[in-house]
């Protein structure tokens, strides 16, 4: 096998499950299991990007503490009901 082959094997099966693994990370689940999904399942990703996470995680998402609803972390106020939060 050449080069070309190792570099179409890592494009098609590599770029997405590294792409999977850290989607899955930024919404708290497992990215070992989601990456591996990912790799030979790439429609996986999509599943994941539109995904929201159920529970508050430290530096992608954050709870809002009057409603509850689960929000980007660099925004100042929640998008659902408006309450501003520290940082």
């Amino acid at each position: 096998m050449g080069l070309s082959e190792y570099l179409f094997v890592f494009a098609f099966f590599g770029v997405p499950g590294v792409l999977g693994a850290w989607l899955a990370r930024t919404r708290g689940k497992n990215p070992l299991v989601w990456g591996l999904l990912s790799a030979p399942f790439p429609f996986c990703i999509f599943i994941l990007w539109f995904q929201k996470p159920i529970s508050e995680v430290p530096g992608y998402f954050r709870k809002c503490l009057t409603c509850g609803a689960v929000y980007p972390w660099k925004l100042d106020s929640c998008t659902y009901c408006g309450a501003k939060l520290e940082k």
